[in-house]
Order: structure tokens, then sequence, then C-alpha cells
């Protein structure tokens, strides 16, 4: 009975883990230098992912988990510390904001919200690195990082949808 028990909050926890676990291993292939094509996505794939996880699980990603994801792409060298951790925090409160209106929402409607999420943290971001950095970094980078991430949104909304249905659907 008690080892019934353990194995039912180890799976619990693997459960709840996962959409870090997930954000995690986004942010690990959008720096591998055998990505298909050479695009900015450091922080690409994984706001989609925490915005994701914030509106259809948001027990499994708090703030605190996205802080954590945030604070590894800081570790990881993807821009100066503390900005990874703040964007990922901002994104978790807009999907917190918007989980009421968007958890029954049609796809496209979701996909707006974070088209705009991303839009706006993107910007937020270049402009902090600038203040940060001392001088006008290239906007382009950053305009196609959010290109990308908007237009990769919706398979990874296919992807995280599946194992959303596996894992948390009982």
């Amino acid at each position: 009975m008690i080892g019934l028990t353990i194995k039912h909050q180890i799976t619990e926890w693997l459960r709840l883990a996962t959409p870090a676990l997930v954000s995690l291993l986004l942010l690990l292939i959008s720096i591998a230098p055998w990505r298909p094509f050479d695009a900015p996505l450091g922080g690409s794939l994984v706001a989609a992912s925490i915005f994701y996880w914030t509106i259809y699980q948001p027990e499994a990603m708090t703030p605190w988990v996205a802080a954590f994801v945030g604070l590894s792409s800081d570790l990881l060298g993807l821009s100066p510390m503390g900005l990874g951790m703040l964007v990922a925090i901002i994104v978790c409160g807009s999907g917190q904001f918007w989980r009421q209106h968007l958890a029954d929402a049609s796809f496209v409607l979701v996909w707006l919200a974070f088209a705009a999420t991303s839009a706006v943290i993107f910007f937020f971001a270049w402009a902090l690195a600038a203040l940060i950095l001392e001088q006008w970094p290239d906007p382009w980078p950053i305009a196609l990082q959010n290109i990308v991430n908007v237009a990769l949104y919706p398979v990874l909304t296919l992807l995280c949808g599946r194992l959303q249905r596996a894992l948390f659907d009982q």
C-alpha cells in the first residue's frame, strides 16, 4: 500500500512537472547548433510554451515555474541576466490575465492573443536590452524572432495539446 502511494506521488509530480520540462527541452532545442535555420530562437519556443501551459494547465505553469525557465535561459547566456526571467514572468502573467477569456475560445483567438503578447514582450525585451547594453541593438533579429514565435505557435499547440490530453485528461 505504501509503495502504491509513493508511486502515485511520483507520477503526479512528473505530470505536474511536464510543462516545465517541455519548456526546458524547447529551450535546449532553441539553442542547439543543429537547428534547421539560423534564426535567433532563444526565447521564441519557450515563450510560446509558457503561454500555452499557463492558459491550459495553470496549476502546472505557475509564475515561479515560468521564472525558473526564464532564469535557465539567462544562465545559458541567451540574454542579459534577468531579462529572460522577466520576459517569462510577463508571458505567464499575460496568460493568466487572458486565461478566463481564452480557455474555451477558438484557436484563432488564442493565437491572436499570443501574437499580441509576443509582439509586446519582444519589443519590451529589445528596449530593455538597449538600456542594459547602453546601445540600440539591431531590431531585425528580434523582429525575426517574433515572426518565428507566432508562426510556430500552432505547431507547438498541436504537440502540447496532445501531451496535455495524454497526461491531464484522466
